[in-house]
């Protein structure tokens, strides 16, 4: 009987130690499952901050002007590096590898945190030196920016340095747009903290940026940034700036820029400010013609080259008599634009100097865009109004002065100038759609056909312009050669030039507007003999690419005779007494 109970006790105490020890297994394995699991995570896995791959930037062809490409990169765990207690050794050993200082690689090592970058695209060769095999210490895959083209756009395009932060151009400009999207990736890693294991935990598609298309087509940019380099070089000039402008949307079809000292800048088609010099007589004769002051067949007499005007005496290059508004911008003649300019007054001059957007921004979609200088007419002295008139006392961009042309050009719309034609989001879709955006008319569509016409006569019958000349097409268009105010001096310099020409084409039915601006080249120089042949270079390559067929030469107006070379500084107006 008593073995019968002491059997009864045993039996009944491993029944209920078995039962004890099932329901801890069963509070462990189910009820406290949870704690345990996110317990267990936290030991073996690391949660590590990654960033969606930047969108790209596209040409109007479809062609990448910026891309991504996979490098490795080098991250660490600082604390389970300094759980292996070799903090300093570790540094030392990478330094030398990385190119970074000990010192610096210490703090990053001993910051209380789980995760930091130590250095981006990382060789074969440095991570075949640093191993894989150290605690704390794992490569990952990352994506970096590339471009395909070079320097070719890179004015345009902008940087985008290592550290993810975008300098310049269409990446500054639309960085919110193209930056990935923040998210986190889990690392699995060793008790010993040296194997990490990567999965993602969000679709890095998902998390990419949105893509960027421009309006640039990519081998007109090539092509005119070539042809530009060529020209610099040749007349060794501190810079240029090439433009090429749709008139009818004012969508930009290239801008290829150079530049050295004060000209030099990361964006200079938008921020460089200069004195347009003859180009501007374009906006002079426009408000003439659209206000009735001046009929086409009138005539004005120079004065055989030399007027006595408030503060100093005016001159052209040759003694000029009589000439019609055609022949005043054929021939740049400072004299004439300026009783032309007389015709108008300082107010309606103003009026509409503001109304071809002159003295304010043009609303580009681009960074980096200056407003340029102009002063109200009631700041204007006594002899304002003839300096002005051939292009001084007043500061333009080239952006300005393209879109001022094109206004002309497409009938007498000012268009918003813009370079980027729509984003997409990751999987294709459209975003945002950019359409060309009237800003207000400017002239009538009947100035602007009679200005069309007296404009072709600069590029043919002894213009200054006819350098520009392209066989089959007629081309309207301006030249200028502005001297270079001398602050020290105060006056203008008659060796540093900016000399440029402004062309539309076909002058019948305007698709282009094509500028190009040659910052002091050396020697004696004009926008004729220096920036014409640089225009005819873009225009033509323009002309074959958007496959414009050659058309029947539109006879040009009657021209007052005369014995003329090229201005040169009559264009820059250099006898004036400075503003």
């Amino acid at each position: 009987m008593a073995m019968k109970s002491r059997t009864t006790v045993a039996v009944a105490c491993v029944l209920i130690g078995f039962a004890i020890v099932v329901g801890r297994l069963f509070t462990l394995q189910v009820l406290d499952y949870p704690l345990y699991q996110k317990l267990s995570l936290s030991e073996r896995e690391r949660l590590s901050p990654i960033e969606g791959a930047r969108g790209m930037i596209l040409s109007a062809d479809g062609k990448p002007l910026a891309d991504n490409q996979i490098v490795i990169s080098l991250a660490a765990d600082p604390e389970q590096v300094r759980k292996s207690g070799n903090v300093r050794l570790l540094a030392d050993r990478l330094a030398p590898i990385l190119g970074e200082s000990p010192g610096h690689l210490r703090q990053l090592l001993n910051l209380h945190r789980r995760f930091v970058w130590l250095a981006h695209d990382i060789s074969t060769r440095k991570h075949h030196l640093i191993g894989s095999r150290i605690r704390g210490l794992y490569f990952l895959p990352e994506k970096r920016r590339i471009y395909p083209y070079g320097s070719i756009f890179r004015s345009v395009v902008g940087f985008v340095r290592p550290d993810g932060s975008a300098l310049y151009g269409i990446e500054k400009g639309y960085d919110k747009v193209l930056s990935g999207h923040r998210g986190q990736m889990i690392r699995e890693v060793s008790a010993r903290g040296r194997s990490y294991f990567q999965v993602q935990t969000e679709s890095l598609d998902r998390l990419s940026g949105d893509t960027v298309q421009t309006t640039l087509i990519s081998g007109l940019q090539s092509y005119a940034q070539d042809a530009l380099d060529e020209e610099v070089d040749a007349t060794k000039a501190q810079g240029g700036i090439v433009l090429v402008m749709d008139p009818r949307s004012g969508a930009i079809l290239a801008m290829a820029s150079r530049g050295e000292g004060r000209w030099a800048g990361t964006s200079p088609g938008v921020s460089i400010v200069y004195e347009p010099g003859s180009i501007f007589k374009l906006v002079t004769a426009s408000a003439a013609l659209n206000e009735h002051r001046v009929r086409p067949d009138e005539t004005f007499f120079c004065y055989n080259g030399s007027m006595r005007i408030p503060g100093g005496v005016l001159h052209d290059a040759e003694p000029l008599g009589d000439l019609t508004l055609g022949g005043i911008l054929a021939h740049s003649s400072n004299i004439g634009i300026s009783q032309v300019a007389l015709r108008l007054g300082p107010s309606t001059f103003e009026r509409y100097i503001r109304a071809f957007g002159f003295g304010k921004r043009t609303g580009i979609d681009f960074p980096g865009e200056s407003r340029g200088f102009f002063r109200s007419s009631r700041q204007w002295s006594k002899r304002s109004i003839y300096t002005i008139a051939m292009g001084q006392e007043i500061g333009v961009t080239p952006i300005q002065l393209a879109t001022a042309v094109s206004a002309i050009a497409n009938g007498g719309m000012l268009m918003r100038p813009y370079i980027v034609s729509r984003v997409l989001s990751p999987d294709g879709k459209i975003v945002e759609q950019h359409r060309p955006v009237p800003v207000r008319r400017v002239i009538s569509p009947e100035t602007s056909r009679t200005l069309l016409s007296l404009l072709t006569g600069v590029v043919s019958h002894g213009g200054t312009g006819e350098s520009a000349a392209i066989t089959g097409f007629d081309v309207a268009g301006k030249t200028g050669t502005a001297e270079v105010y001398d602050s020290v001096l105060h006056r203008y310099s008659r060796t540093r030039t900016v000399d440029s020409f402004v062309g539309i084409l076909p002058a019948s039915h305007p698709t282009l507007v094509v500028l190009a601006v040659v910052i002091q080249p050396q020697g004696i120089s004009w926008g004729g003999t220096v920036a014409a042949p640089l225009f005819r270079k873009v225009a033509e390559m323009a002309l074959v690419h958007f496959r414009i067929p050659a058309e029947e030469s539109v006879p040009a107006p009657a021209l007052a005779r005369a014995d003329i070379s090229e201005p040169g500084r009559t264009e820059a107006g250099k006898s004036t007494t400075p503003p």
